[in-house]
């Protein structure tokens, strides 16, 4: 675990605080992923608990910014539910996310599951750069993602900043008090991406459902390290 700040600022983290980028001026972009949206907070058979009270918009967690599909009416795809995609069945499903943004340092993801799972391999995200650069991560039910619902499948995560460049961690950004979440993951992409520009980001789920299925609601990048 850094030093820099995660042992002071560890709980605070845990909670939702904002987290700490000194005085470093930093740029950080919204990518709109409306047009991979494929499913509503409170789509008729698959709707989440009190999903009235899901955000979109413009929201700010941890301080930092998001962009959540949807509108105030409902009517709106809110996320790409892996669930939905797969036709509520097994099978891998992905989307390829264009980012096209020069010098990123780090990526910030709204996701969690439906149900949950510990097992490895249900899950990878790939970040690929302009100039060969790439690095797939697998996040792991119970460490670096959670069901949505706190319920008797994986309600923990680690909750913690990456340890380094070709690192992710995670934090909670939004609770409903009602039981329900959205966590935030952090990627420290590996040094190569300094000098390239983040091409495209593929998420690739391979669960099932009643098992896990993972769903992204927002995306954003920022040039500098957590």
């Amino acid at each position: 675990m850094k030093s820099r700040t995660i042992s002071i600022l560890m709980l605070m983290l845990c909670l939702g605080a904002r987290l700490a980028n000194a005085a470093a001026k930093q740029t950080l972009t919204t990518i709109d992923i409306s047009s991979f949206a494929n499913n509503t907070w409170c789509a008729e058979f698959t709707a989440q608990y009190n999903c009235s009270t899901f955000p979109f918009g413009e929201q700010t967690y941890d301080g930092i910014p998001f962009l959540v599909p949807g509108n105030a009416q409902g009517t709106a795809n809110n996320g790409w539910f892996s669930d939905f995609a797969a036709g509520e069945g097994s099978g891998a499903v992905s989307i390829t996310i264009p980012v096209n943004v020069a010098k990123v340092r780090t990526v910030y993801t709204l996701m969690n599951s439906l149900w949950g799972s510990t097992q490895s391999g249900l899950l990878s995200v790939t970040f690929t750069g302009s100039n060969g650069a790439t690095w797939t991560f697998d996040p792991v039910g119970g460490t670096n993602l959670r069901d949505y619902n706190n319920g008797s499948y994986t309600d923990s995560i680690a909750c913690q900043l990456p340890d380094g460049v070709g690192e992710s961690a995670t934090i909670n950004a939004w609770v409903n008090g009602d039981g329900q979440r959205l966590d935030e993951q952090v990627y420290e992409l590996p040094a190569a991406f300094k000098t390239q520009t983040l091409v495209s980001i593929t998420i690739t789920d391979s669960g099932n459902q009643g098992e896990q299925r993972s769903f992204l609601a927002a995306l954003t990048v920022s040039t500098l390290v957590p």
